[in-house]
């Protein structure tokens, strides 16, 4: 199905934007948005797993039909 490949690069540009800007915050040593470094880097994580998620679901269905 289209709509898990769709959402599966929509989760893993996100992820990736996040992990540019936790990176930033880090070497800067300072909040961005008020958020620390760990939380966009939790965020990414999250997004990669979204992403992973929705790669194997597109799998699944491909070997199904």
């Amino acid at each position: 199905m289209k709509a898990w490949r769709i959402l599966m690069y929509v989760a893993g540009i996100v992820a990736l934007v996040s992990l540019i800007i936790g990176i930033i915050s880090r070497l800067a040593m300072a909040p961005i948005a008020g958020l620390e470094a760990n939380a966009f880097l939790r965020f990414t994580n999250t997004c990669l797993l979204f992403a992973v998620n929705f790669g194997l679901l597109q799998l699944l269905q491909a070997k199904k039909g």
